[in-house]
């Protein structure tokens, strides 16, 4: 869900790039028998998930959508960050991010073969369509979460995300560049320990 985010935090590689992304889709102990920098990055993609859940910023805009949304309120901030991340690129990368995503989906599509069968599934499609370019747009964000809403099996009215976004903006953008300057401080210290 929070793709952007995972890739922007990964070593510049292609193996740590597919590590980052695996995270979303291997559940339960991760494998030993894999490269050490798609294991490192698995890992870091389940430590930046438990920093960001457990991160002041992040509860705070947790809090700020709807109730309504239960659960699912940690999946529209995740979503929210990227579009934040996308829109606000240039403050925080040298590379522009047309040039990086179209390495990233290089390089993802050279390590497809490590991949479980879901991921190697949306490749393609998020290769094709552009997405991590494409998170700027907010209509982008309002079809990440109808897709969202269709495939969690939890009934939850994600769709509706996008008006939460519309309203509360310019809070939300804010929590997440206070989330974004301990988050990148975190991944640096994790690496540094590593």
């Amino acid at each position: 869900m929070n793709y952007l985010a995972h890739l922007y935090f990964s070593d510049p590689e292609p193996l740590a790039w597919a590590g980052s992304l695996m995270g979303d889709f291997l559940k339960g102990p991760l494998p030993e028998a894999v490269d050490p920098l798609l294991l490192k990055h698995l890992q870091l993609h389940r430590k930046i998930d438990s920093f960001a859940h457990e991160n002041p910023h992040f509860q705070r805009s947790c809090k700020r959508v709807a109730r309504h949304y239960r659960f699912g309120r940690g999946i529209l901030i995740d979503v929210f960050y990227d579009h934040f991340l996308a829109s606000n690129w240039t403050e925080l990368s040298d590379q522009p991010l047309e040039d990086f995503s179209q390495r990233v989906y290089a390089g993802l599509n050279e390590c497809q073969h490590l991949m479980p069968a879901g991921m190697q599934n949306l490749l393609p499609r998020m290769a094709r369509d552009n997405w991590l370019v494409s998170y700027r747009e907010e209509s982008v964000v309002e079809t990440v979460l109808c897709s969202l809403e269709r495939r969690i099996r939890h009934r939850l009215p994600l769709a509706r995300g996008v008006e939460d976004l519309q309203l509360y903006r310019g809070a939300l953008e804010d929590d997440f560049k206070g989330f974004f300057v301990e988050a990148t401080d975190f991944v640096g210290r994790w690496k540094a320990a590593y």
